[in-house]
């Protein structure tokens, strides 16, 4: 078998065309015969059933819900956002000033209970994601939707008119998942049904080409046709999401038959794994999803900014690089930027600028006792006289790389006398301690298919994922200043400012892209990396045995 390399990262400058397009979009379609079955691997079981909350809007969530709801736009194989024109006829700014965005939804559109998908859905989506509607809902993201001054319609409910009250120029992040209003309001109030009703039930309609038949917790999930779809006809009639806890355990099923796809990031093991295989094909392609170490703010210890910049300017990205992708990716290219990934236009050399991860030790060192720090014996020992406390970095069980960054970066802290602890933690642990709090450096990835507003959800006062205790007037007033310029080179030069603000502070070392990998059996066709973080089931109707 071969494995075929998909855009290159330099395609993956993001650009935000509206118009008609094909589910795909620019990747090669082939044509399929109807009907089948498909199982594919998942590591995760969802956390809970809302795509949009703050503990479910994860990687595997986002792709395993993905056929199940209504989307207005689609993210294609080369980064290019459209309108989703299944599910509309049109999406645009109408007015400036006040700004004015209409959506027209087509008549086709319905729920599979036979409801209209209508203005209605798009109020309490937007709703539930606005402290000032619904001030206990646990949403993902609240930037956007707090702008909203009104939603309007027409007779026949298809139109929506939002009006906001200032200008948001990333308007087409909003209402990635269009929620059921008919369906949240059987259970309760806004804040009852978001983080209640949604999140602890399997949904029971769909407004997506697939609907869920049946589910075992940590099991399976199991996809059938949705009857009432009203996009391109879906080619499969049934796709099972099987749940294996490590993508090595995947690809082994794969080998053996029990799976026909898996979708994951690659690493050095599993790429060597499938070259190995027969009958399966394969694909390799960067993402808009990076790794990166994020750093407490708070606390006696990681409180000291000083000390912050000095183990982000020890920590090596371009080493870790190497020593992880670099090893199978002959293209991978560290991070320069926490805003932008390598490849696209607007990146700039922002951890060049700041020093962080340079893996300059002198520089750290001198960083640190400038701030009254000394090592004694190699261990550091704070301003106070004391030995420094050993220094935990948080990291995910069933992710190799994960883990091993960890290791690099334990590794690289200690040449500046920093004894770090690796808490490996699995599945039960993982989220819930990163929310606690419970960790010194996080071992974690964002996707930046939201620009700046993918750092405002870690790095803005009091941010859903804003784990960090960290809090700083001139990243919000950046954040600010962002969604509301419609310029696009001024967003680009406000953003790199936001970028060099948090490197500046000690708070993030970005590393490098992840590479993701999706092997499926020849006889399939149609599966596809995709780089957006809602991953390979974006154009799901389109997969299917091949025909050829």
């Amino acid at each position: 078998m071969s494995i075929r390399l998909s855009c290159s990262a330099a395609a993956l400058g993001v650009a935000l065309a509206v118009g008609p397009s094909a589910p795909a979009l620019t990747a090669d379609v082939v044509p399929v015969h109807p009907g089948g079955e498909l199982t594919i691997g998942s590591t995760n079981s969802p956390p809970n059933w809302n795509p949009v909350s703050a503990v479910g809007d994860i990687t595997t969530n986002r792709q395993q819900q993905w056929p199940l709801y209504p989307h207005p736009f689609l993210t294609g194989t080369d980064a290019v956002v459209s309108v989703n024109t299944q599910f509309l006829e049109s999406a645009e700014v109408v007015s400036t000033d006040p700004m004015v965005v209409e959506y027209v939804i087509r008549d086709e559109a319905v729920w599979s209970d036979g409801t209209p998908i209508t203005v209605a859905d798009f109020e309490y989506t937007q709703m539930v994601q606005d402290p000032a509607a619904c001030a206990d809902c646990a949403a993902a993201f609240t930037q956007g939707y707090d702008l909203v001054t009104a939603i309007e319609t027409n007779d026949s409910g298809k139109l929506v008119r939002v009006t906001f009250s200032e200008p948001f120029a990333p308007w087409r992040t909003l209402f990635p998942f269009i929620l059921p209003a008919h369906v949240a309001e059987t259970y309760g109030d806004l804040a009852t049904s978001f983080n209640e009703g949604l999140s602890n039930n399997v949904l029971e309609v769909s407004g997506g080409p697939y609907m869920v038949e049946s589910y075992q917790d940590g099991v399976v999930m199991t996809l059938v046709k949705n009857p009432l779809w009203y996009g391109s006809p879906a080619n499969l009639d049934t796709i099972r999401f099987r749940y294996i806890s490590s993508i090595g355990e995947q690809m082994t099923a794969l080998e053996n038959g029990e799976l026909d796809a898996v979708y994951g990031g690659a690493t050095l093991d599993t790429i060597e794994q499938v070259s190995q295989m027969f009958g399966v094909s394969s694909e390799v392609g960067p993402t808009l999803t990076y790794y990166h170490f994020s750093l407490k703010a708070s606390g006696e210890v990681m409180g000291d900014k000083a000390l912050r910049q000095a183990m982000t300017m020890a920590l090596d990205i371009p080493d870790m690089t190497r020593r992880t992708v670099g090893q199978y990716v002959e293209t991978a290219e560290p991070m320069t930027s926490s805003a932008y990934i390598p490849g696209q236009p607007e990146v700039q050399d922002n951890t060049g600028a700041t020093g962080v991860g340079t893996g300059d030790i002198e520089g750290a060192i001198a960083l640190l006792e400038d701030a009254g720090y000394t090592l004694v014996e190699g261990a550091l020992h704070s301003p106070d006289g004391g030995p420094l406390r050993e220094i935990e970095i948080l990291t995910y069980s069933i992710d190799p790389i994960r883990v091993q960054l960890a290791e690099l970066a334990q590794a690289q802290l200690a040449q500046i006398g920093i004894t770090a602890f690796i808490d490996v933690a699995d599945r039960s642990r993982y989220s819930p301690d990163a929310q606690a709090g419970s960790f010194d450096i996080y071992t974690t990835a964002t996707a930046l298919d939201l620009g700046a507003l993918s750092l405002a959800q870690w790095y803005q006062t009091g941010a859903a994922r804003n784990y960090f205790g960290y809090s700083s007037e001139v990243v919000d007033d950046l954040v600010a200043e962002i969604s509301v310029t419609l310029d696009d080179a001024r967003t680009v030069e406000l953003t790199n400012e936001l970028d060099r603000a948090l490197l500046e502070d000690g708070i993030v070392v970005p590393l490098f892209p992840i590479t993701n990998m999706a092997v499926y059996s020849d006889r399939f066709a149609n599966i596809f990396v995709n780089p957006s973080k809602y991953g390979t089931t974006m154009n799901v109707e389109e997969w299917g045995l091949r025909a050829e």
